[in-house]
C-alpha cells in the first residue's frame, strides 16, 4: 500500500471511530432514562437491590443527570443507605447548584426521612431563593405565599 492510501485508510477509520463515538453518546441519555425507569420499576416489584443496581448503571451511563441521583439516592435510602443517599443528593447540588430542585430534594429527605429539620429548613430556604415565584415549593419550605 502506498502513501497515499495509508492516509486514507487512517482518514477512513478514524471517521468511522468518531462517528461510532457520536452515537454511542447520543444513545447514553436515552439509555440511563431507561435504567432510571427499570429501577423505580424494580423498586415498586420489591427487587431493592435490583433497583439499586440499575440506578447505579443509570448513573454510570450519564453522570450529568440529577433525575439519576434522584433515583439513586431514593434507592439507596430505601435499603437504609442514608450516608450513600445524602452525599448522592449532596452531589446533585454540586453538578447543578443554580437548579432549585437539587436543593429542595436535599430538604424533603433532611426534613421527611432523616429528621434533620434545621438542615432542611436551610436548603429549602435555598431553593426558594433559585425560585420564589413558585407557590407549592414556598408552601413546603414554611414561607408565606405571597
Amino acid at each position: 500500500m502506498n502513501k497515499r492510501g495509508l492516509v486514507e485508510s487512517i482518514v477512513l477509520y478514524s471517521i468511522v471511530a468518531v462517528s461510532i463515538a457520536a452515537m454511542l453518546l447520543a444513545i447514553m441519555p436515552w439509555y440511563s432514562s431507561f435504567l432510571q425507569n427499570k429501577s423505580l420499576v424494580q423498586a415498586e416489584n420489591g427487587y431493592q437491590v435490583e433497583a439499586l443496581h440499575t440506578a447505579e448503571s443509570a448513573v454510570f451511563y450519564n453522570p450529568f443527570s440529577i433525575q439519576a441521583l434522584f433515583v439513586l439516592a431514593g434507592n439507596q435510602q430505601r435499603i437504609g443507605r442514608v450516608v450513600e443517599a445524602r452525599a448522592t443528593l449532596t452531589k446533585a447540588t454540586e453538578l447543578q447548584p443554580f437548579n432549585y430542585v437539587t436543593w429542595e430534594q436535599l430538604a424533603l429527605y433532611e426534613r421527611d426521612r432523616w429528621h434533620e429539620p434545621e438542615k432542611a429548613r436551610e436548603h429549602f430556604e435555598k431553593a426558594v431563593s433559585l425560585n420564589p415565584h413558585d407557590k407549592y415549593l414556598r408552601k413546603e419550605a414554611g414561607i408565606p405565599v405571597e
